[in-house]
Parts: structure tokens; sequence; C-alpha cells
């Protein structure tokens, strides 16, 4: 099989699918349609484009543009990403089998598919197509609500961000978070819409009830000036440690430690790729149900906890309940890792994709039943498990 992936750019988010699809596929390409940004590289950002053999950078030169093109018209399958409408119709004047790879469209807020702009880019990508071959990739639990409310259903699949999932022994990985008090992490930037705030106020409230714990907070942002004043304010510095910036090998150490990890981020926040590597790591998660990662990746109650988003009472529920039974921080740490080896690895994306996209080919249509390429159903903002 044939299969061409174009975006903007190649990133660390589709790194490890774009490996896999280049070991199993009869020809593999990662088309980028623009370079990398100088201000991508300055904050520390690989130019994976120069670095990968099976990348094409179709903004060098007319003979690569024209390669791409080539590519976009004739092989068995394209997957577009970030990329210009007109890559889109391209293809799609061919009718030929064809996936939108897309975190949701209305992250900002569902009033905004009444703005003339956002429509009109819901439409170009997607909803015009609605009668073509193509289909779509929910890199969101939250995008097939986002395209049923223009009429487009039945076509998405579940899907996602992969990170890299390292097979290791189990037991060895759990021994590493044995402690005498319950380690809690948090990572991501320091931002409005990751409400870090959140986890400094169920800090207070774990103190009070005089439950041991400590949280260690790693990242930078323009709200980590007013966070350490708060975690000073509310007496809270001896269980609140600010750790920083650090690379990512630090951080997966950290994660390894921990028993559990929170992620508070709003509806703002696409997918969380940090979630599937706290999973694989063996953390009990605790995550926001607006997070468009959480609906799929985490089974409520078995390899993870969701909560009502922005509800510290509900969060503080949620750890208090974990920290006070050890046992179930390793039963779902230990399920969440099971959960990213066995469902959500790149090697099993990659391998379902091939086999959804075969299917699709000879005119059926099928879904896997759980994980990647099983049914993206409408989910609507106001869900989330009142246990």
């Amino acid at each position: 099989m044939k299969i061409a992936f174009v975006s903007n750019f190649l990133n660390h988010h589709q790194l490890h699918l774009c490996n896999q699809f280049y070991n199993k596929c009869e020809e593999f390409y990662f088309i980028a349609s623009e370079k990398i940004p100088l201000d991508r590289l300055e904050m520390g950002y690989e130019d994976m484009d120069s670095k990968y053999p099976y990348v094409i950078r179709m903004y060098e030169d007319n003979y690569l543009k024209y390669t791409a093109y080539y590519i976009i018209r004739t092989f068995d399958v394209v997957i577009f990403g970030a990329c210009s409408p007109k890559l889109i119709a391209l293809r799609m004047r061919k009718n030929k089998l064809s996936f939108i790879y897309a975190e949701r469209f209305l992250k900002k807020g569902l009033w905004y598919r009444f703005i003339p702009r956002t429509r009109e880019k819901i439409l170009n990508r997607v909803v015009k197509y609605e009668d073509k071959n193509l289909y779509v990739l929910c890199a969101s639990a939250y995008t097939s609500y986002d395209l049923s409310l223009f009429g487009f259903v039945n076509k998405c699949y579940k899907w996602g961000y992969f990170t890299e999932v390292t097979k290791v022994n189990r037991r060895e990985l759990m021994k590493k978070k044995d402690k005498s008090y319950c380690n809690i992490l948090w990572v991501g930037r320091l931002i409005n819409g990751k409400r870090t705030k959140d986890v400094i106020f169920l800090a207070r409230k774990l103190m009070n009830r005089k439950l041991d714990f400590t949280i260690n907070i790693i990242g930078t942002g323009n709200y980590e000036r007013q966070l350490h004043m708060l975690v000073k304010i509310l007496g809270l510095s001896e269980k609140v440690h600010f750790l920083g910036s650090m690379t990512p090998d630090h951080v997966k150490n950290h994660m390894e430690e921990a028993n559990i990890f929170l992620f508070t981020s709003n509806f703002k926040e696409g997918w969380g790729a940090v979630i599937n590597e706290a999973m694989s790591s063996g953390c009990a998660v605790v995550a926001s149900h607006a997070v468009g990662s959480a609906p799929f990746l985490i089974k409520h109650g078995k390899n993870g906890l969701i909560y009502q988003s922005g509800n510290i009472n509900d969060l503080y529920r949620k750890v208090s309940r974990l920290i006070k039974k050890p046992m179930l921080q390793y039963d779902y740490g230990v399920n969440a890792y099971d959960t990213m080896v066995n469902t959500w690895s790149p090697e099993v994306a990659a391998s379902r994709l091939m086999e959804i996209s075969k299917i699709l080919l000879r005119g059926e249509h099928r879904w896997y039943p759980n994980g990647p390429c099983s049914k993206a159903y409408i989910i609507k903002e106001d869900w989330y498990p009142n246990k």
C-alpha cells in the first residue's frame, strides 16, 4: 500500500506514527508544505524535515513541488493534516481515499461556528466533501461533535497523537513509585487554558484534610509568577514545588516516579499528548473531561479517572480517593500502561489505519470495536462521569 501524509512540517506528535508507516508500507512519504518557522527553532524544536528520508520538502523547489502533487493525486491513501485546502481539493478531484487528521474545530467555543472565517474553513476542508471518499481521523473526542453541527456525520474515526511507547517490565516500572507519601505530578505550560491554579486549590484541600502528598509542577509560562504567589499566600510551599522547564527525558523520569498525574486543561486543549506519556509511565491519571484525549484514552474507573472540568470539589474527591487507596493507584497505573502498549501505540494505529484503508478501498465500511479506527461517536461538551 502507498500512503502519504501531508502537513505543514514534521513534528514530534507525528514522528512515531510516520516511522511505523515507513516500515510497514510499500511506499510512504511525509509531504512538508512549509518550512518550520524560525520561532519554533528558537523554542528548541528540531527541524525534522531534514532528518528523515521519507520527507518531501515541497517548498524547496518546483521539482519537489510537482513530485508532491503527483503523489497526492496517485497514492492509494493520503492523510491531510495542517496544509492548504488546495492540496485537499487536488486529491478530491480524483475522489481517491483520503483522511483529514484534525483536532476539534471549535475548541475556542461552539459559537465560533457562526464566524464566517471559521465556518468557511470547516466547509472547505471537510464538509463540502461529505459525499466524497473522505473520512476524518479525530484527534479529539469532540471533533465529531463539532462536525455534526455542520451535518457531517458517520465518517469519523477515533484517532489522536501517538507518542513512543516503550515496552518495559511492569513490575519494575511500578516499583519506582513506591513511596511513603503520594507523589502527584503536573506537566505543561503555565498559561490560562491549562488551569494550573486548580492544582493549587486542590493542594489546599488535601492539606486541610491532612493527607500525605507532594505535588510537583513542571513547566514555565506567563502565569508562573502568579502561581508562585498563590502557593505562598496559601501556605503550600512545602507541598507544591515548581521544577521549571526540563528535557523530555527528565520529564519521563518524573512521570515514572509519580503515583498520580493531573491534567486540568479546559476545552482549548485539542488532544494533550502528555496524557499518553503519563499513561505509558504507569501513572494513575486524573484528567479534566474537557481534554480532547481523555474520553478516548481513559476508561473511567479502570485505567484512570475523569472529573468535571473546573470543578475543584470533583477533582478533590477523585484525587483523595486515590491517595487513600494506594492499590487503586497501582491498578490504574498498570491498566494505563497496558492501554498504551496494547491499544494506543503508534504501531497499533498504523496497522489499523492500513487495514481500514484496505476495507474502504474495497467499497466497504467497517470500524474497530475500540481504540484507534473505532467509531468516533458524537460526544457533547456536557458529558462527564458522575461517580
